[in-house]
């Protein structure tokens, strides 16, 4: 095609389509999709814009920050379930890793992989093998900062985003974990800003990009689909809206293209072996189970700020300034009429909110760091925009451009202030500043390993409940004492295949000729859902001294020289063999009178598949049909109600009554099983069993 002399055809300009640009014309005409951009200034103006030394050092410094951020507090925490799994398979090298992750693991192992890399490399120390995670982290800012300048217009440098990230507690804490979310941010960035660039330019080399990043992404976390599930959206609504605006000849060109359905359609063919990977793990996969999180939206601001723990009202301003950020940044990228830019938050704030919602429908588990590439890289990029279009744009009156940066400073203050004394906790190791539950900080094996090394003998054994955390114990351990998990059957965080009575035959077999055990709980609650191990340990063994205790790790001591066999509850004492209409046998059950406090323990066995959660009473009946007293709870436990039970699951399951007096004639217990409509039948006739008590 002829051009003008006087013209100048430029395709992109900051991620915009500037066409006929006339030189030297001190009023230059920007086209970009019925938007007014501000963009189309000359930059060669601008003294501090990116290419000036300032900018370069500010740059720099951010850079600095970020490293320097995620190296502070580096090993003050031991390593944990999830980064030893990951260690446990990664040592033994690229394609037992390989194989090992697939099966087990929720993630596809790209990030495994480059642990087995890194550590032929660099060693397998604490330091070595979350440094990897700090290089990984810290590679995130220059991508933040391409997406943000993308994103923003030409008050926007990019890197008030680069230091919100920097300075953000929750990524910094997972920038140190070795795990995969330190991976999956730097390559989210990168494929959303091929994603803006594909869009705007429909380039045969931001297309091999999207599809390339995307791929790389998907492998390294499955939640990264909901980045990509924002990208697609948008930009199927941007190239429709194109056409419904009438847009100038440009963009229509760009809009007719199809590399942008061609690179989506080839992405969606590289990830369906990812997505029939997933299906068959969310079947497989039996980790912990958390509460659909209607309430998500109410922990945002502490998750993603600087948590629980930091005294009022400084979670709160934190937060608040946060959505001023935001605020600030909708409206003035609005003024401007970048209506892209305010689509891409808009979407990007709400969607992986909703879709994180439906994926709990199909697998009731939740977690903050799901939405770290996702939500969380939005957050980031929005109040830095946010901070920058504050700053620098110009508003009107010389009083209102002061006020607007004054504004602006405040709120950086606030991110800034309590941001960096909730990392300053989260360095020493006390706090998991940007998390919400009992299992962090970090569990402290290395601390429960030391002293279990400073005071064991040869002839000890040391028990780790839940079991699949041995290969934490493994890591740190280098004593004599003989070393195993319950249940023992899993290396995988598993709230299916439990401990049960049958245990205790583990338990009894790898103890002997042992003159001690040692007792680790970790998550024991969901290992050992009816505190099976630790209650016959305490009740039949001594106890010995531990004189040390340990963040979020369990350790006991116990002495098992009179107290074989730990196996004599496998059987009940006192057996019934009484079976309900589901798939459940009451066995037995046990009954101690201590004052007025009665227990009764039961034991169930389930012999098939049970598709209901049932609840159990136990009533103490009178000799006149009165009832005395009673306890109502959920067969089996909270964390292993009766739906879960595995065909031949046997529990011993533990009741309490307040008998007034203690004493009770001619009374019996009566034992059943219901659900919220009605009670379980017996397969003889009848909804309750009988028992006399002696």
């Amino acid at each position: 095609m002829k051009r003008h002399p006087g013209l100048v055809n430029r395709s992109e300009y900051n991620g915009r389509v500037i066409s006929n640009i006339q030189r030297g014309h001190p009023h230059q005409v920007c086209q970009n999709l019925n938007e007014r951009d501000s963009a189309c200034s000359p930059v060669a103006t601008d003294r501090t814009g990116p290419g000036s030394r300032l900018w370069l050092g500010w740059g720099a410094g951010i850079v600095l920050l970020t490293f320097g951020l995620r190296l502070w507090g580096l090993t003050a925490t031991s390593l944990w379930y999830d980064e030893t799994f990951v260690l446990h398979h990664a040592r033994r090298g690229l394609m037992p890793a390989l194989t090992g992750l697939l099966r087990d693991d929720n993630a596809i192992p790209l990030h495994g992989l480059l642990v087995a890399l890194w550590g032929q490399v660099a060693g397998w120390t604490e330091f070595a093998v979350r440094y990897l995670s700090v290089l990984l982290g810290t590679l995130a800012v220059p991508l933040i900062y391409r997406l943000a300048r993308a994103l923003g217009s030409r008050y926007v440098s990019g890197l008030g985003s680069a230091l919100a990230y920097a300075t953000l507690p929750i990524f910094v804490y997972y920038s140190q974990e070795m795990r995969m979310y330190a991976l999956a941010i730097p390559l989210a960035a990168a494929f959303a800003w091929a994603g803006w660039r594909l869009v705007v330019q429909e380039s045969k080399r931001d297309a091999v990009a999207y599809v390339v990043l995307g791929w790389l992404m998907l492998l390294a976390h499955l939640y990264t689909g909901l980045v990509w599930a924002v990208v697609a959206l948008w930009g199927t609504l941007v190239k429709v809206c194109t056409r419904a605006l009438g847009a100038h000849k440009e963009a229509r060109r760009l809009q007719r293209s199809a590399r942008w359905w061609v690179a989506n359609l080839s992405l969606a063919l590289l990830a369906a072996p990812v997505v029939i990977w997933a299906w068959w793990r969310a079947g497989a996969d039996a980790t912990a189970v958390s509460a659909i999180p209607l309430g998500v939206l109410r922990w945002l601001p502490l998750l993603f700020g600087v948590g629980q723990y930091m005294h009022s009202p400084w979670p709160t301003l934190f937060a608040a300034a946060s959505a001023l950020a935001i605020l600030a940044a909708l409206v003035l990228t609005a003024r401007t009429q970048r209506w892209r830019t305010v689509l891409w938050y808009g979407l990007s704030l709400t969607v992986p909110l909703i879709l994180l919602f439906m994926t709990t429908l199909v697998k009731a588990k939740w977690s903050e760091r799901y939405l770290l590439s996702s939500w969380g890289l939005a957050l980031v990029l929005a109040v830095g925009n946010g901070w920058e279009l504050l700053l620098a744009q110009p508003v009107g009156a010389q009083w209102r451009r002061r006020l607007q940066r004054f504004v602006a400073v405040v709120l950086i203050i606030l991110w800034l202030g309590p941001g960096l004394v909730a990392l300053a906790r989260q360095a020493d190791g006390s706090w998991a500043v940007a998390l919400r539950d009992e299992w962090h900080p970090r569990p402290d094996f290395r601390g429960a390993t030391a002293y279990i090394m400073e005071h064991d003998a040869p002839e000890d054994a040391v028990v780790v409940v839940g079991g699949y955390a041995v290969s934490t114990l493994d890591y740190y351990y280098a004593g004599p004492a003989h070393v195993f998990g319950l249940p023992l059957a899993t290396q995988v965080l598993d709230t299916i295949r439990v401990v049960d009575l049958q245990a205790l035959d583990t338990l009894e077999r790898e103890t002997e000729g042992r003159d001690r055990l040692w007792l680790v709980l970790w998550q024991d609650h969901l290992a050992d859902p009816t505190s099976l191990v630790q209650s016959v340990l305490v009740e039949r063994c001594r106890r010995l001294p531990v004189d040390a205790s340990f963040i979020n790790v369990g350790l006991l001591l116990f002495d098992l020289s009179d107290c074989r066999p730990l196996n004599r509850l496998v059987h009940p004492p006192v057996p019934l063999e009484v079976t309900f209409e589901a798939p459940i046998r009451l066995l037995g059950y046990d009954l101690r009178r201590t004052g007025p406090t009665w227990e009764v323990n039961l034991w169930w066995e389930s012999t098939g598949i049970v598709t209901e959660d049932y609840t159990t009473f136990v009533h103490l009946i009178g000799p006149d049909g009165d009832l005395i007293a009673q306890h109502d709870r959920i067969a089996g436990a909270d964390t292993y109600p009766t739906r879960t039970w595995q065909t031949g699951t046997r529990l011993r399951d533990r009741f309490f009554l307040d008998v007034p007096g203690g004493n009770c004639e001619e009374c019996r217990l009566r034992v059943g099983l219901y659900t919220e409509t009605d009670r379980l039948p017996l397969q003889g006739g009848g909804d309750a069993v009988d028992i006399a008590v002696p």
